[in-house]
């Protein structure tokens, strides 16, 4: 992997965990709970995005505890109401349930664009993309982590209906690591930037 160039040490703090952020399979994370001042912490992040206008077009809702026990149900609905061939199956509704309890905590990425907006949908996206972001490198800074969950049924309507959000872009789901974070790589700068004559 190719190193930072040399730079002050306050920005090589933000450079490590930008690095060290990976995605994590749930299966990997401890079931301890994440404390609300962390949550809070990394909610925070969250809102300091870049937003063109400031139109702040996001919105969060966090499950931890029992109420990842309502949203067990919500992902069972929306996978009911979806295209799956086993939509019908109660061993499959049942991994639904189950699959929100396996994270400590669960964060809706909820698209709110202001009706008063003039940029496009496209920039209201990119701006929650960006929060999200903010928030799995919090996340990483604070010793958890995360994944952004983006199938169907985190971005099914039902489960936006159910939250009283317009458009989701998924979920971060977070906890802390059961084990060593996976390895990752990067291809090289040569292979991704050309630098303009």
């Amino acid at each position: 992997m190719t190193d930072f160039p040399t730079v002050p040490a306050e920005a090589q703090t933000v450079l490590d965990v930008i690095r060290s952020r990976r995605t994590v399979d749930i299966t990997l994370l401890r079931p301890g709970p994440v404390p609300r001042g962390v949550l809070e912490a990394i909610l925070i992040a969250g809102t300091w995005a870049p937003t063109h206008g400031r139109t702040q077009p996001w919105h969060f809702t966090v499950f931890t505890g029992e109420s990842r026990t309502r949203l067990g149900e919500v992902f069972a609905q929306a996978y009911a109401a979806g295209s799956a061939q086993d939509r019908d199956s109660e061993t499959a509704l049942a991994a639904q349930r189950v699959r929100a309890l396996k994270a400590p905590a669960w964060i809706s990425l909820e698209l709110h664009v202001p009706s008063t907006s003039k940029f496009p949908l496209w920039e209201e996206q990119a701006a929650l993309s960006c929060a999200a972001q903010n928030m799995m490198l919090a996340a990483t800074a604070l010793g958890l982590v995360s994944k952004w969950a983006s199938g169907a049924v985190m971005v099914s309507q039902v489960t936006a209906a159910a939250l009283g959000a317009p458009a989701l872009l998924g979920f971060i789901y977070l906890g802390y690591p059961a084990g060593e974070a996976p390895d990752s790589t990067r291809a090289p700068l040569s292979e991704k930037v050309t630098w303009a004559q």
